[in-house]
């Protein structure tokens, strides 16, 4: 036994020390190279590779396959490049990455030191699988990274096996990170993803809210600072993150269909004011775009806590966050200006004599205080891009809208969007990158178009930004059509058609038919005035609607926005119809339902209510549109997903009806009257119908327990409504008895009532007493009578003891008492009035009421001590008998086995040698 637990114990230190349970394994197959490498494929007879390490010395590449290689030995760091393919220098095209070095724009390469390993990951099922990489040396990974403790390490993969399917629903950014048996730091890995149903979530199914967030909502008054004089509607006005984070939490978003939240830049803003583009007006910094710090979050918007709690909410909500990044420019407050002033062009002022925006679009500034970043200077380009992750990375971001796109060097998004790959999208989470590239509309030729189009497109695409704001769309129908009518729904058919067929494919584009750069579509859209683009108040500037046509312009837009292709935005306070003129007055504080006109409130009714359908709508969301019929005033297509049809009726004119739907086509959304396969739909009117849609039995809600008072045998679905007979309260409920109880209901049998005394005697014969002798009165507590014999000197023997049946007396401890006055005549005794005399031992006797006591002689009395006493002896006694008598038949027993030949250690006891 000895031997096999020695066995055991050594095994269990082989185990423990044997190089399989640990992550010290060296895998030459996944070791980091020490140099860098060079590819390009395609056909050639001479290719090398020439970079900024020596630029008089191109390392020429071999072929095989038709794959050309080469390997460079560089330390850590940037270096531009090119190949030289048959003597012409050619950007890599498999790198989207370009620097430049002096004037000219080459592929950028980013070495990394070797000796350091990294990781890489993908999400598989439910598991999350890491692979460690590393570095040269091939030094193992000590221990397991921190934010995957638990997972299963595979020494011959190298790879850690993580299960994320207990995590709870929503938004994980892990970081792994850790250092190899060496010491080397290994370069982290960010590892963001989602879990539960929005795992599965697309851009193109969010419905986008943008908010300016100064003027959404004040959520923390202690924010709010003194106003800075600028003019009216200019001014800081006290909205914050704690406002937006109010509105999420109360399921505001939610009620829209919102899936992501876009927010004005929140960099730290400049002091003071700034003169408007008028050069008269002063305005304050207070939409952000005009940041001072790279890395500060603007106090009066509130705290970095603040900023983390708002995306927490959102995210709870399944709602996405952008981030609104500035690239083309800063305040000349900013620490980037003051300290590294090479890093930005001098230019003339955008839109003045001889300084075109389109073509000048790379060197013009805003205005003379917003110095404009040169992306060409690697420093400058390369800071921004680190700024941008940081915010992205430190506030759990999801994405970013890139302001000003065309008026910054093509490498700025090509560089960023590489950058916020490579760090975010490393198990395939899509970080959206939407880009504003303002364009225009160039009339109906298609052909006069393409410039347009091509501009927009030139920053999308497989290297570039996944969608941009659809400036072409918004300015051939949203004026044309909705607002001024001067087109028709033919025109906004055509148009619609061509956003799909003119982009990239890929791309998400983002219409709007409203923003914080336009005059709010209500004002517009009010034919009553001519005041929707004004912006002072000296101009005179727009109010609050009061005719519906301004109203039904802007559902027919939003019905049309929200059931056509893209991730249309929603620029806040649009919801309900917000009024005012161009920039600044287009960006009033949100006001909430209490201050809304009854035509305000419906048309919030139906926004909302057409955002949650897209928002539950796989067609609405992901569909292709198509063209089923185009009139004037009257538009219908289809939306159509392997999944579901929806079609879609915009009728801008007076009622009328549509043919060719089906039995089993829906109504979703609107008023109208589906009958045998025609839809009658009003005027002004929106109407949405899923076509061939399983019907659901519209439950009918109401208590369907037959055992409950208000039971509706006509409902189907138990709405929690039922009500029941209350419980009995148990008690006695006859008010005669002695326990009434008056908060009870039911009788418990428990009722208790006043009753007649009973006689104890009423049962009790008694003995009449002898003649001659006198019959007294019964004692108390006794029912007969006592007899008294006539004595010659008056006097009666009694007894202590009388037994008051017999009417015998006991002739011991006689008491000599006085005789009675009363007389007796014959057998009958006189009945006399007495009185109670005290006795010997607690007794008393009675006497005639008119005698006097007599004093008594006592002898001793007996107690019940005693008699206690005497028997607690005897007991004691009779216990010790009996404990003997045990003892005896024990001893008797014992020595009766001992005699049968059966000896012990006892037997052989000498007693005799015993001491006392």
């Amino acid at each position: 036994m000895k031997t096999a637990a020695r066995i055991l114990i050594l095994m269990m230190i082989l185990v423990v020390f044997s190089p399989l349970s640990s992550n010290d394994v060296r895998a030459s197959s996944h070791t980091t190279s020490p140099v860098t490498s060079f590819s390009f494929k395609g056909f050639a007879t001479e290719v090398s590779v020439v970079g900024e390490w020596n630029w008089s010395n191109p390392v020429p590449m071999t072929e095989q396959n038709g794959i050309w290689s080469a390997e460079v030995d560089l330390q850590e760091g940037l270096y531009c490049y090119k190949f030289i393919v048959d003597g012409e220098y050619i950007f890599d095209p498999m790198n989207p990455e370009r620097s430049y070095c002096g004037d000219i724009e080459n592929s950028l390469v980013r070495v990394r030191d070797h000796t350091r390993p990294h990781f890489s990951a993908e999400l598989v099922a439910h598991s999350l699988v890491v692979s460690y990489h590393p570095g040269s040396s091939g030094a193992a990974f000590s221990g397991t990274p921190s934010a995957i403790i638990g997972a299963v390490w595979d020494a011959q993969q190298l790879t850690w096996t993580y299960d994320v399917s207990g995590l709870d629903d929503g938004k994980h950014s892990l970081k792994i990170d850790g250092f190899d048996v060496d010491g080397n730091p290994a370069y982290d890995l960010l590892v963001p993803f989602w879990t539960g149903p929005s795992a599965d979530f697309q851009w193109q199914d969010a419905l986008i809210y943008m908010v300016m967030t100064d003027r959404f909502v004040n959520g923390n008054t202690s924010n709010d600072e003194p106003v800075v004089g600028a003019a009216q509607g200019a001014d800081w006005q006290g909205g914050d993150f704690a406002g937006v984070t109010q509105m999420i939490e109360s399921g505001y978003f939610d009620d829209l269909g919102v899936g992501a939240i876009w927010l004005s830049p929140f960099n730290t803003a400049a002091n003071g004011t700034g003169k408007a583009a008028d050069g008269v007006h002063d305005v304050s910094a207070f939409h952000g775009y005009w940041p001072t710090e790279p890395r500060g979050i603007e106090p009066k918007l509130g705290t970095a806590e603040e900023l983390h709690a708002l995306v927490e909410a959102a995210h709870n909500h399944d709602i996405r966050v952008m981030m609104d990044f500035v690239v083309n420019h800063v305040h000349e407050q900013h620490t980037y200006y003051e300290d590294n002033p090479e890093w930005f062009n001098a230019g003339c002022i955008c839109g003045s004599a001889n300084c075109d925006w389109t073509e000048h679009r790379l060197d013009c500034q805003f205005t003379s205080y917003m110095p404009d970043v040169n992306w060409k200077i690697r420093d400058a380009s390369e800071q921004f891009i680190d700024d941008a992750l940081w915010w992205l990375e430190t506030y759990d971001l999801d994405g970013l809208r890139i302001d000003a796109v065309k008026h910054v060097e093509d490498l700025a998004t090509r560089n960023l969007v590489a950058q916020v790959n490579e760090r975010f999208e490393t198990v395939g989470t899509d970080y959206y990158l939407k880009g504003e590239t303002a364009m225009g509309w160039a009339g109906h030729s298609l052909v006069d178009n393409q410039e347009q189009y091509g501009t927009i497109n030139a920053y999308m695409g497989l290297d570039g930004l996944d969608g941009q704001a659809d400036f072409v769309l918004y300015h051939a129908v949203v004026d044309n059509v909705f607002v001024s009518g001067n087109e028709n729904y033919m025109h906004l058919d055509y148009w619609t058609n061509r956003s799909q067929d003119q982009y990239l494919d890929g791309s998400i584009m983002v219409p709007y038919v409203g923003s914080h750069d336009v005059p709010r579509l209500t004002s517009r859209a009010d034919t009553g005035t001519n005041d929707a683009f004004n912006q002072w108040a000296e101009d005179g500037l727009p109010g609050q609607p009061g005719d519906a046509s301004a109203y039904n312009a802007a559902l027919q837009a939003y019905g049309w926005l929200l059931t056509t292709p893209g991730a249309p935005l929603l620029y806040y306070g649009d919801e309900y119809g917000e009024y005012g003129g161009a920039d600044p007055d287009n960006r009033h504080m949100y006001r909430n339902a209490s201050s809304w006109s009854s035509m305000e409130s419906q048309l919030f009714e139906n926004i909302s209510e057409l955002g949650r359908l897209r928002s539950e709508s796989i067609a609405l969301q992901r569909g292709e549109y198509s063209t089923r019929l185009a009139m004037s005033n009257l538009l219908v297509y289809n939306m159509t997903h392997d999944d579901q049809v929806i079609s879609v009726v915009l009728n801008r004119g007076a009622p009328t009806t549509v043919d060719g739907f089906a039995s089993n086509d829906v109504v979703r959304f609107g008023d109208a009257l589906m009958q045998n396969g025609t839809l009658s739909v009003g005027a002004h009117s929106v109407t949405v119908i899923e076509l061939d849609a399983v019907v659901e039995e519209v439950p009918v809600y109401g208590c369907t327990d037959l055992t409950a008072t208000n039971f509706d045998e006509s409902a189907t679905e138990d709405d929690g409504s039922c009500e029941y007979p209350p419980e009995p309260i148990l008690g006695c409920t006859d008010s005669t008895a002695t326990n009434f109880d008056a908060v009870a209901t039911e009788n418990d049998g428990s009722c208790q009532y006043e009753t007649e005394p009973v006689d104890p005697c009423v049962d009790v014969f008694c003995d009449a007493c002898p003649a001659g002798w006198a019959t007294l009165p019964a004692e108390e507590g006794e029912c007969c009578p006592t007899c008294q014999e006539p004595m010659d000197n008056n006097q009666t023997n009694t007894s202590d003891q009388t037994d008051n049946t017999t009417n015998q007396t006991n002739s011991n401890d006689e008491t000599q008492l006085p005789d009675s006055t009363n007389e007796t005549d014959g057998n009958q005794s006189a009945i006399v009035e007495m009185k109670t005399c005290e006795g010997c031992c607690g007794d008393g006797y009675e006497v005639a009421i008119d005698e006097p006591c007599s004093v008594v002689d006592c002898g001793p009395c007996k107690t019940e001590g005693t008699s206690d006493s005497k028997s607690s002896l005897i007991t004691v006694t009779s216990s010790l008998l009996i404990g003997v008598i045990v003892v005896a038949a024990l001893v008797l027993t014992f020595t009766r086995t001992k005699s049968k030949g059966e000896t012990s250690d006892f037997d052989d006891i000498d007693w005799n040698d015993q001491e006392n």
